[in-house]
């Protein structure tokens, strides 16, 4: 079975999702992260089952589990005040701390844990250990050949011998999860505030509008949605659903970078990955194009030098590489203005998430 390692959530469209009588709540620009009930506390990391091991040979020391874990099964670095603070019960959410999301990230991903001063755990569900790990493949690129076993991250629980706060093993509907949660606010656990919707689509649709705009105007990132009836489950779910505001804005085609390889294959080899743009003299490297728009050739002053077909080769043997100025890109030629859209801005003002929308006419 195919699983992602936490639940993860489906884009919201108003045409395929009914939500009336969904619970809303606002989406935080944190860091997502599971909180296992102190199962991993203490141990080495290389000994827990469900830990990602991709990238542990950057470590100078085998790292110590937490108990708290990335979106990618990777060990957060909490102090140790932070990490007794926390009741004895799985709970999934997010890191979170008032300011800017580059503030709190330089923080949480120290392998040293300095400055969690403000850092607080906004929970919002209560998952069944037996559900997170159940038995399946990991359907991610950051996992490396990933397969949970329930029955070796069972035993590990088991040998804890923890004295659970709630059951850990037992299966809850979000609407049940959302009392339990309420009971647990702490000096740096709060349950994420939940709303109901109107039953009726229509006034769902019209009160997601409003809180939405209320959200993005006091600087917030946009909204969850979830359905009260269903439970956690390890994937994409269209029971969970995000939904963010976009605004949009033009740049300055200035170059081109060549597709790579990736674990699911290699599709952009050989064509362009991504447009480098100037956006307000920043460079901002553009996606969301089709295959057809991805065509790379070369410049027409360079065509009497080079074979037509050596603008694909170039781009097969140098993945990830900006193009050489004999290469072009077939629908985008450098001094072209393109529109896209995106979703805020980092610190320093480059847009985030951006995605090719259309050219500029």
């Amino acid at each position: 079975m195919k699983r992602e390692f936490l639940m993860l959530a489906q884009t919201y469209k108003p045409s395929r999702h009914y939500v009336g009588g969904w619970c809303v709540s606002e989406k935080l620009d944190g860091m997502r992260c599971f909180w296992d009930g102190g199962v991993s506390t203490g141990i080495p990391k290389a000994e827990v089952p469900w830990a990602n091991h991709k990238k542990d040979d950057r470590y100078l020391e085998p790292p110590i589990a937490t108990g708290l874990w990335s979106r990618l099964g990777n060990v957060i670095h909490a102090p140790e005040s932070f990490i007794k603070s926390l009741p004895a019960v799985p709970l999934d959410g997010e890191l979170y701390k008032k300011g800017h999301r580059q503030d709190l990230m330089s923080t949480v991903k120290k392998l040293v844990p300095d400055d969690w001063d403000g850092v607080e755990y906004h929970v919002f569900d209560i998952p069944s250990l037996s559900v997170v790990f159940e038995t399946g493949y990991l359907n991610s690129t950051n996992f490396r050949d990933k397969t949970l076993n329930w029955d070796e991250c069972n035993r590990l629980i088991m040998s804890r011998g923890i004295r659970w706060l709630y059951d850990p093993y037992k299966i809850r509907t979000f609407h049940t999860t959302i009392a339990l949660l309420n009971r647990m606010i702490g000096s740096v656990v709060h349950p994420l505030h939940q709303s109901f919707l109107p039953n009726m689509q229509s006034q769902a649709s019209l009160r997601l509008i409003t809180t939405l705009n209320n959200i993005t105007d006091n600087g917030g990132e946009g909204l969850m949605l979830r359905n009260p009836d269903s439970v956690w489950a390890p994937e994409r779910s269209h029971n969970l659903l995000k939904m963010k505001a976009m605004e949009d804005d033009e740049a300055t085609v200035v170059g081109y970078v060549t597709g790579r390889e990736t674990d699911k294959g290699s599709k952009l080899l050989g064509m362009m990955g991504a447009l480098v743009l100037d956006y307000n003299g920043q460079r901002l490297e553009l996606s969301g194009f089709t295959e057809a728009e991805r065509t790379l050739v070369l410049t027409a002053a360079h065509s009497d030098d080079h074979h037509y077909t050596e603008a694909q080769q170039w781009a097969t043997e140098n993945p990830e590489t900006e193009c050489p100025d004999w290469i072009s890109a077939k629908h985008f030629h450098k001094g072209m203005q393109v529109t896209f859209k995106f979703r805020g801005k980092s610190r320093d003002g480059i847009p985030q998430e951006a995605r090719f929308w259309r050219k500029h006419v």
